[in-house]
């Protein structure tokens, strides 16, 4: 197994390539390798049960060492279940293990205790993590319940990007993984252009650029199901404002 929180700083959501050929799938796994995406989120919340995924990987050649396989579960309240669909995601991921499991926090505490201790008995679950609202949101919580992760969701609006800028790095130990959501005004903001048009990027892409380079040392999950998706993400990641820039942005939104 992998060593412990080593999440690639950009992580794929395949859900998106379940309509792809079984040759699709290797080629935008073996693509995210080459651009050191390496981590995958399974959201089972979002009906993303892919069994193809699983033969994708296996013949696509990569090490079960290079990627971090992560699942989302649906909300379920009973030990039996959690275990259950652990079980099938395994499965259909065609692996021994998850790197990563979202687990529901707000479960009793004796159900959550029993069922982390069974599943890193039986070696499916190398860490767990933490659903939150917001970013920062469970910060008390994990200094009594340390988890290796929180994740929310996170939509690009005007007014999400001001209230993000208050947002500090969590504790180091913890990956703070984001999902992301269009808030589809971006290419119509003419301030939010200019600066794009200044780094020759697109709006969106400036946007994640800015995440990207937050001091909340952010993980976004990316969606989309062809190359090009994938190296605008990266093109983001390696695009870096100038300090100016970076501090102006939620201003001039």
């Amino acid at each position: 197994m992998r060593q412990r929180n080593s999440y690639s700083r950009i992580i794929q959501d395949p859900a998106s390539w379940i309509s792809e050929s079984n040759g699709a799938k290797i080629q935008l796994f073996q693509h995210c390798i080459e651009k050191d995406i390496t981590s995958f989120l399974i959201n089972t919340q979002k009906g993303s049960y892919d069994h193809g995924l699983g033969t994708a990987f296996s013949e696509s050649g990569l090490s079960r060492d290079e990627i971090q396989f992560i699942a989302l579960l649906d909300s379920y309240r009973n030990e039996e279940k959690i275990v259950e669909q652990v079980e099938e995601i395994l499965q259909f991921l065609d692996t021994d293990y998850l790197d990563l499991l979202f687990l529901d926090f707000s479960l009793p505490a004796d159900i959550l205790l029993s069922t982390i201790q069974r599943l890193r008995a039986l070696g499916k679950i190398v860490e767990i993590g933490v659903l939150e609202d917001k970013p920062g949101d469970q910060t008390k919580f994990l200094k009594n319940f340390p988890a290796s992760a929180t994740l929310s969701t996170f939509v690009f609006t005007t007014a999400a990007i001001k209230t993000l800028t208050l947002a500090k790095e969590g504790p180091e130990e913890t990956t703070q993984i984001l999902i992301l959501e269009s808030g589809n005004w971006e290419n119509e903001h003419e301030a939010l252009r200019k600066i794009a048009d200044k780094y020759e990027v697109r709006p969106k892409e400036l946007l994640f650029s800015w995440l990207l380079h937050h001091e909340g040392h952010f993980h976004p999950v990316v969606h989309g199901n062809s190359v090009a998706a994938i190296d605008s993400a990266v093109k983001a990641f390696h695009t870096k404002l100038i300090e100016e820039d970076f501090q102006k942005l939620p201003e001039k939104l």
